[in-house]
């Protein structure tokens, strides 16, 4: 009897204690979920009112080390703000807990390790970034120099529309050295047909602004070498021009007007007297078009009429006119010039009381040019 007293005593208790844990157990259990939903929104309030109220109780220590255990998990995850705030609410609500102040002041440190870091790699992406940008301006001031831009009219996109025509430099010159110029002069009244040779020099230079592109055009040919017999020698026939021009490109960027001043000279010989009739000088102002750089294949062509109003000025001569055209071939091209082989033809008319006095000759040049890319 008495041994079967005992163990019902024994389950009593045993039963007693099992139950008093597991209250235990889901009070804790409790206020641990609470603890964990201020540590999901981050909210030092809701964590603070946790803590204060439950700071009398006797499982208090449960609370705070399950507190200071969900501070661990968040230095794992590099959250160091919040990590901090929960450290300082610790401490508040437990001024003795030395472990919470310990791990407050590693937390501080690492917080500043970490913004310390943070901020070094957000110079350098600044730095990539700003070094990345100046490279795509530097790219956009290329392509602004070499391209034309247009932005269409139903949005804000820039579209690049042509290339190669547009400078790098706002100027262009050329020169080419006529080192063979054959000049063909017939006069109709005497049948003259004089053949002279000599050397030229052409100098082309432009120069662009947005709307209007100036330049200058300086041509002179000499023909010293007579070909011809003695009865129609000419020892000396000169071409010169001056010519101030203009392109609208807005227009047309290849065709300039023209306005300067021209000359003409034939140097006679007594020994030639069938040359009388040649004109001996006619200094003329001269007005005309010209289109530059028609592309022909491998082949730039130039060509021009002039109207030579001099002829208003001179009794025997009642109309007169001048036209050109150069073939240019590039064979070598170099970072700043390139060199060209040009073959020209150019052709002055007289009409005079007389007749028709004709003067054509043709070059053979070497050119050389500034590279326009």
């Amino acid at each position: 009897m008495k041994k079967r007293f005992r163990i019902i005593i024994t389950s009593l208790f045993f039963l007693f204690a099992a139950s008093t844990v597991f209250a235990l157990e889901e009070y804790v259990s409790d206020v641990y979920k609470q603890i964990d939903h201020a540590f999901s929104n981050k909210s030092e309030s809701e964590l603070n009112a946790i803590l204060s109220k439950n700071q009398k109780d006797k499982y208090y220590y449960l609370m705070e080390n399950y507190t200071q255990k969900k501070i661990r998990r968040l230095l794992i995850k590099e959250e160091y703000e919040f990590a901090l705030e929960a450290t300082v609410v610790v401490i508040e609500n437990n001024l003795d807990n030395e472990q919470a102040v310990e791990m407050y002041a590693a937390i501080s440190e690492s917080y500043e390790t970490q913004k310390s870091f943070e901020k070094e790699q957000e110079q350098k992406r600044q730095y990539e970034i700003a070094k990345l940008e100046k490279e795509k301006e530097d790219k956009r001031e290329k392509v602004n120099k070499e391209y034309v831009s247009s932005k269409k009219a139903d949005s804000d996109k820039t579209v690049y529309v042509s290339g190669k025509e547009t400078k790098l430099t706002s100027y262009r010159w050329k020169a080419a050295l006529g080192l063979a110029d054959l000049g063909f002069i017939t006069e109709a009244k005497n049948s003259l047909s004089i053949l002279n040779y000599g050397i030229s020099l052409d100098i082309n230079y432009e120069y662009s602004l947005p709307t209007i592109t100036a330049g200058l055009d300086l041509y002179g040919a000499f023909r010293f070498l007579s070909l011809s017999d003695s009865d129609s020698m000419l020892p000396l026939v000169a071409d010169i021009e001056f010519a101030p021009k203009f392109a609208l490109p807005a227009v047309s960027k290849n065709l300039f007007l023209r306005a300067g001043i021209g000359l003409l000279k034939a140097g006679k010989s007594d020994t030639a007297p069938l040359t009388e009739t040649i004109t001996g000088t006619f200094v003329t102002p001269l007005i005309g078009i010209e289109y530059e750089r028609l592309m022909l294949g491998p082949l730039q062509i130039d060509v021009g009429v002039d109207w030579l109003a001099g002829h208003l000025l001179y009794d025997d001569v009642n109309f007169a006119m001048g036209g050109k055209i150069n073939f240019a071939f590039i064979f070598a091209e170099m970072e700043k010039v390139k060199l060209t082989f040009n073959v020209g033809l150019r052709d002055k008319i007289l009409l005079k009381e007389s007749g028709i006095e004709n003067r054509a000759n043709a070059i053979i040049a070497i050119g050389v040019e500034n590279v326009i890319r």
